[in-house]
């Protein structure tokens, strides 16, 4: 926790410093969390203090420092810290060349996840982003500490705008440990809209490392006057099975079909949805119908097939009392089957709570939450955000 706690007191000197604050612009929000629960099996409380922050300077265009931080303290347990971005971000001034080096959490085709190392962006043209990362993996408990031996991550990435609003986008990810190559993928999607009122998107990343198919995605979106119809077709390996770190228990491939279509009636919108699931072994169907307006949504689901049969019915409704007060409630009833018995069970979930700004840059949020089911009489649980948004 020490080296949280010296990065938190430096970025405070920074901002208080007179010599340097008319420079020097720090930004970010902080968040306190409390997170209680009385079960029938333990009773504890948690509590979660979170940092979000970017310092620039006005002598550094296109130059800053970001980084988001959490102190944990998880019931008796010691104080906890956890740094998911540190990274020192430059940009040129015609924005071609952008170069990050630090942690840094990516997200752009198959590279996904936590990097130790340096992004290195150009825009070679007006339509094409290139983009490479490489570095090390971050650690799984995200402490400041580096991973040593012979850890490493590398990826590319690149994306080119094609004519009629559409693109295409190619990318590579590699990630080694001391075990050998844990993810090897190369993927490529192609996205766009046509007229304004159908966007499509598809698809598809192969595993390197296994010579097989990782997944696939195929989607398309129209949009009539009040009407509203989409269709998805997935086949999907579970990455989890990639990751020893995450290898805690099975995930089953399969493949979806799923089919929506939404009627928008003055303030009130109607919808269906249908998902048919192929796993390895077994099939499933899912009917979700629901009718909502802007005081919330009340829906009710049947799924059959894989799993047993299941039917529930949910609504969550919220309210403006003030226009700085906002509550909300939600309750589901749940009537299903567990697979390995076929044995008819009821859940009842129920839960309450309440969002209030008293200040433009202050928010509180509470919740209480309570389950009902054959184990569970009494699952009570409480959670309590306050954040508060600064600018120095």
């Amino acid at each position: 926790m020490k080296n949280l706690i010296v990065l938190t007191i430096l970025i405070l000197i920074l901002g208080m410093t007179e010599q340097l604050r008319p420079q020097i612009h720090i930004s970010g929000a902080t968040q306190s969390s409390a997170y209680f629960f009385d079960t029938p099996t333990v009773e504890q409380g948690n509590f979660y203090q979170s940092l979000r922050f970017r310092l620039s300077s006005e002598g550094l265009p296109g130059t800053y420092l970001a980084s988001y931080a959490r102190l944990a303290k998880i019931g008796d347990d010691s104080w906890d810290e956890q740094v998911y971005n540190l990274y020192l971000n430059w940009q040129n001034a015609n924005r071609k060349v952008q170069l990050r080096a630090g942690r840094q959490f990516l997200y752009e085709g198959v590279i996904n996840g936590t990097v130790d190392g340096v992004m290195l962006a150009v825009k070679p043209a007006k339509k094409l982003t290139l983009k490479v990362v490489a570095g090390l993996e971050s650690p799984f408990d995200r402490d400041l500490n580096l991973v040593g031996g012979d850890s490493s991550a590398l990826g590319g990435y690149l994306s080119y705008q094609l004519p009629w609003d559409s693109k295409i986008d190619l990318s590579y990810f590699k990630r080694d440990r001391e075990s050998g190559t844990v993810w090897h993928l190369v993927g490529a999607s192609l996205t766009g809209t046509y007229r304004d009122n159908l966007y499509y998107l598809a698809r598809i990343d192969q595993n390197l490392e296994t010579e097989e198919l990782q997944g696939m995605r195929y989607r398309l979106s129209y949009f009539y006057k009040h009407w509203s119809f989409s269709g998805e077709y997935s086949q999907q390996r579970p990455r989890i099975l990639e990751d020893s770190f995450f290898r805690i228990f099975r995930q089953l491939a399969y493949k979806q079909t799923r089919a929506g279509v939404t009627y928008q009636l003055n303030n009130y919108r109607f919808g269906v949805q249908y998902a048919f699931t192929d796993y390895e072994l077994d099939q499933g169907n899912q009917v979700t119908a629901t009718f909502g307006n802007q005081w919330g949504i009340v829906g009710v689901i049947f799924q059959e097939g894989y799993g047993g049969e299941n039917l529930g019915v949910y609504g969550e409704a919220r309210y403006d009392i003030l226009p700085q007060l906002t509550v909300r409630a939600y309750s589901s009833y749940y009537q299903y089957q567990r697979q390995s018995i076929q044995i008819d069970e009821e859940a009842i979930g129920l839960s309450g709570g309440l969002t209030w700004r008293p200040l433009k840059d202050l928010m509180l949020r509470a919740e209480i939450q309570e389950s009902i089911n054959e184990y569970y009489e009494n699952d009570v649980r409480g959670l309590f955000r306050l954040r508060y948004a600064f600018s120095l």
